[in-house]
């Protein structure tokens, strides 16, 4: 019979809680900023898809623009790009009108962003419609 000293356990579970808790953390840390990166692509990808409506239905561009801003108002509208083609002059019925946005969302979380320090991910949804 083999007998353990207890003290030597408690040391054993420390010293592998210790060598197992960064990881973990970084893979949460991960999971939560994949977490939020996919929440603003659904959202952009939503409002692209609403501004090609609104074009399909004959909006002009500023309408277009405003539709995707308010389509937006958890994102920050100064990392968004949003781009209308071909122009209102130029839409007739039958063309396809491309309702593109383009935002460069932030890194959040403490860990991932000390480890992609100065960058930031770029989203980018594309809508194509119809001119009715």
């Amino acid at each position: 019979m083999i007998k353990t000293d207890v003290k030597n356990i408690r040391g054993q579970s420390l010293v592998e809680t210790a060598i197992i808790l960064p990881i973990i953390i970084l893979i949460v840390m991960g999971i939560i900023e994949f977490g939020l990166l996919f929440n603003n692509y659904i959202i952009i990808a939503n409002a692209s898809r609403e501004g090609a409506r609104k074009a399909a239905l004959g909006g002009t561009d500023s309408e277009i623009v405003q539709v995707v801003e308010n389509m937006t108002t958890t994102l920050k509208l100064s990392n968004m790009h949003i781009s209308v083609s071909p122009s209102f002059d130029s839409r007739k019925h039958g063309t396809q009108v491309k309702v593109e946005v383009v935002y460069r969302a932030g890194l959040i979380t403490p860990v991932i962003g000390k480890l992609f320090q100065g960058q930031e991910a770029v989203l980018k949804a594309t809508s194509v419609m119809r001119v009715e």
